[in-house]
């Protein structure tokens, strides 16, 4: 393994949105906006469908209320997310006309050198720490010898919403266990994980949050106190 106290791309990667990823709601549609993206054959989307979409398919009365929780027009928003590009696109159905396309690309401030994200949970602060994963990437709390494997996509929220996400997916599982054998070892040992889980939401005691970030593409706000620690590559592939 080697070290590296290089913390800029850490810096960037969250501070280059300019809305507030830890937002449960900002998040969700954020997510959203870019699984849409993924699921479109072309290249570029026009930003008033996707925005007429986005409004209906997360349940907003219209679009007005849709801005209304961005808190901003649709366009401002998109302006602030460093993943966005907006262009203008000639029509071409209608020569001579063009319109607002909207298109999902890699964050420039991010970086490809796989490496360790280490974070001491000492405060309530620490737990509203906003938290960018990669798809790839993985995390676990090493007091509790619990890890959590990558998602299918790209999650921005808060510390401690990645965790109570992870309470209520195993708690879902343990259910389902226990519907099938009502004296399951495994949902037990799982009831156990999701205490422990719970202890550290709690913050009965500081605890530490590491992320393997196997493409760099992950990043804390604010970034002060992350330890980073740049993997070799039989370290990487674990």
């Amino acid at each position: 393994m080697s070290r590296d106290h290089d913390d800029a791309p850490t810096r960037t990667a969250l501070d280059r949105f300019g809305v507030d990823v830890s937002h449960q709601e900002i998040s969700r549609i954020v997510q959203e906006l870019e699984e849409l993206y993924k699921s479109q054959p072309g290249e570029w989307l026009p930003a008033r469908g996707v925005a007429s979409y986005l409004a209906a398919e997360l349940g907003y009365e219209d679009e007005d209320e849709f801005e209304d929780a961005l808190q901003s027009t649709f366009m401002d928003f998109l302006a602030k997310l460093p993943t966005i590009e907006v262009r203008e696109i000639a029509s071409e159905l209608a020569p001579g006309t063009s319109r607002t396309c909207l298109r999902v690309v890699d964050d420039p401030s991010t970086h490809a050198r796989p490496r360790a994200l280490t974070l001491r949970v000492a405060t309530r602060d620490d737990l509203w720490r906003a938290l960018s994963l990669s798809a790839n990437a993985s995390w676990g709390v090493p007091e509790i010898d619990f890890d959590v494997g990558g998602d299918v996509k790209r999650v921005e929220d808060s510390v401690y919403n990645h965790l109570a996400r992870a309470v209520f997916t195993l708690e879902r599982h343990a259910e389902a266990l226990a519907r099938v054998d009502d004296d399951s070892s495994d949902a037990r040992a799982i009831a156990r994980t999701c205490e422990g889980l719970r202890g550290l939401l709690d913050l009965d005691a500081p605890w530490t949050l590491v992320v393997r970030d196997v493409d760099g593409r992950c990043a804390f706000k604010p970034s002060d106190g992350v330890e980073i620690r740049l993997l070799d590559d039989d370290d990487a592939r674990v």
